[in-house]
């Protein structure tokens, strides 16, 4: 518990400065790094008996959709390294059939999530942070999100929790943390909200609110979804670049 607070204590503020005084083509290097780095541990994890190149097929894909973003603004790059990695990504499974083991679609199928979809979600920071006149807020507002809920679950769940939400999927999970990630996301986005008012930004609460209860049940529904993939694979974290949060 010690760790996982250090290191969010750490990386929380030193991401709101990147995204409050970085330019956007920094900012896209940052989110391509990550990218770069989750989709390595995802396939490092899910795939670890293929070669190394089809987990870097996925990196420097997953890199390099927010980073273009960051020039391109538009889904024009995106699917067109998207289209890209499917076309090497054919041309390996083809070639396979060349040898005595043959590539698993599911290995392609995991490489495209993992060096395609989840980028192109992540990279929807960067398109916000391209916005004329509120870009910071907007870019800053899905990070708010995601942390007050994962916190708010944590804490309410570690000292509350009494009721399993999932017990065979996510056993540390309960309903009461549930709730908790639910009320503090909705509470820490109004106060945002109440922020960046103050910097003269034009604010509706009502909506904020809705983005706050939206947001909690997505980043909760995700956390619950890559559990699942980590019980399919029998792995306890995808990572260790992030100690004590299971990885990037």
């Amino acid at each position: 518990m010690k760790v996982r607070i250090l290191v969010a204590a750490i990386a929380i503020p030193l991401l709101a400065l990147a995204i409050i005084f970085l330019p956007t083509w920094a900012l896209g290097i940052i989110t391509g790094a990550a990218c770069a780095c989750c989709a390595w541990e995802f396939l490092r994890c899910t795939e670890d008996k293929v070669s190394p190149r089809i987990p870097g097929y996925a990196a420097v894909s997953a890199f390099c959709i927010p980073f273009l973003t960051a020039f391109y603004n538009g889904q024009r790059v995106m699917v067109t390294v998207i289209f890209l990695l499917f076309a090497v990504m054919f041309v390996e499974l083809m070639l396979s059939f060349r040898r005595e083991t043959t590539l698993d679609f599911e290995t392609v199928a995991v490489t495209l999530l993992g060096g395609g979809i989840l980028p192109a979600l992540l990279s929807g920071v960067v398109r916000l942070a391209l916005r004329e006149n509120d870009g910071i807020p907007y870019a800053l507002l899905p990070f708010v999100i995601a942390f007050s809920s994962d916190g708010g679950a944590y804490f309410t769940g570690f000292f509350l929790g009494k009721h399993k939400l999932t017990p065979r999927l996510s056993p540390n999970k309960t309903i009461e943390g549930s709730i908790g990630g639910f009320i503090s996301c909705i509470i820490l986005t109004l106060a945002f909200g109440l922020i960046i008012r103050g910097f003269g930004f034009e604010v509706n609460f009502a909506v904020l609110a809705a983005y706050g209860f939206l947001g909690s049940l997505a980043a909760q529904l995700g956390d619950l979804s890559f559990s699942a993939v980590k019980r399919l694979y029998e792995i306890k974290d995808y990572g260790n670049l992030l100690p004590g949060h299971g990885g990037m």
